[in-house]
Order: C-alpha cells, then sequence, then structure tokens
C-alpha cells in the first residue's frame, strides 16, 4: 500500500521491509529524501578519486565497477536491478574512491544522500536494523569474492556466474565478462561452447 505512491520504489520499499518493517512515516520520510537519475551507457555513477557521498538502488540497468592498475582497467563486480550501488568503503573512510563505477546500459537508479541515509540508521530501531544488515551483507559478499579471487580458477568462476547471474552474459559485451572472470574472450568463449 505505502509502495504505491510511487511505483518506481515498488522494488526498494519490498527489499528494506524483507529487513525491518518500516512505518508509514519511516518509509515516507525516506522516500522524500529519494531521486531517480537516469544513466546512459557508459556514463560514470562514481568518479575515482572522489568520495562517494550517494548511495543508489538499481531500477532499471547494469553497472559494473573498475579499478584502473597501471594503465590496466579490471572490472570486478557488477550490479544490476534491485541492487545497491556505491562505494560503502568510500562512505565509512570518507577517503576517496578508488574505484569507479560506470553504467553498462542506460539505466535509472534510485539514489540517496549517503550522510541522510546513515543519519536515518540512527532514527528508529527499524532503520538500525536495515543498516545493520545491509552492512552483514556488503561484509559477506567482500569475504566471498576475496575467498573466490584467491581460490577459485577462472572456471569456477564462470561456472558460478552462470549459475548466480547469467542474464549477465545476454547484456554485458564478452570482453567486460571475460576481463571481470580474469581470462581472455577465447577462453571465455570456448567454456561457452563447452558447456551448451
Amino acid at each position: 500500500m505505502i509502495a504505491q505512491q510511487n511505483s518506481d520504489y515498488k522494488a526498494l520499499y519490498n527489499q528494506l521491509n524483507q529487513l525491518a518493517v518500516l512505518s508509514e512515516s519511516e518509509w515516507l520520510s525516506f522516500s522524500q529524501m529519494l531521486t531517480v537519475k537516469e544513466f546512459d551507457k557508459k556514463d560514470v555513477y562514481q568518479q575515482a578519486g572522489r568520495r562517494c557521498k550517494t548511495v543508489g538502488f538499481v531500477l532499471q540497468g547494469c553497472f559494473r565497477w573498475i579499478k584502473i592498475n597501471n594503465g590496466e582497467e579490471r572490472t570486478f563486480d557488477f550490479a544490476i536491478e534491485n541492487d545497491f550501488v556505491t562505494n560503502y568503503l568510500s562512505i565509512m573512510t570518507g577517503l576517496p574512491s578508488e574505484t569507479e563505477i560506470v553504467a553498462v546500459e542506460r539505466s535509472r537508479v534510485a539514489c540517496i544522500d549517503a550522510d541522510k541515509l546513515l543519519g536515518l540508521f540512527d532514527s528508529s530501531y527499524n532503520w538500525q536494523k536495515i543498516g545493520r544488515h545491509l552492512a552483514e551483507n556488503v561484509a559477506c559478499y567482500s569475504m566471498e569474492r576475496l575467498i573466490a579471487s584467491f581460490y577459485e580458477t577462472p572456471e569456477t568462476r564462470y561456472n558460478k556466474l552462470m549459475k548466480t547471474s547469467s542474464e549477465l552474459f545476454l547484456r554485458v559485451p564478452y570482453h567486460i565478462l571475460a576481463n571481470y572472470l580474469g581470462m581472455t574472450k577465447e577462453t571465455l568463449s570456448r567454456l561457452r561452447n563447452k558447456n551448451r
């Protein structure tokens, strides 16, 4: 009922309410802080070298996280519909982002100022619970990714990505997926053909 006030935010409302049931006034104060921003393909959501000040929720589209080291670009994560898009490390430390977040396709994002969101986390038990769950999710995801980067082969990572996010293979150019998986385009093509 509350989410119908703005159908754009229905998925965000549902996701937050799985973490803690927000009252109508809690949701209303939050939703009034949101703005919807549109990004064309290759538009930058978060620029490297600048402090991240925004937390976004992808309503439509796809983004990738990029780190450039010695002139070499490496994709190390993606966000699609119903994912959050931000640089949590930069927000929490206040340091400039070492990574860039770029739209892979035309995208729409519900955005909130990070400082306002952090203020909400201190405003009520429900928001504290949501903040804790989101932080726990980030910590668990980061640990899982760290272990995978050290101990999984590119083929294992490919199989895992096919199982969890196969639609990326339809939305993201192969050279970007190969870069993300730590393999060449040719190896990725061979794996795709082998597993058909």
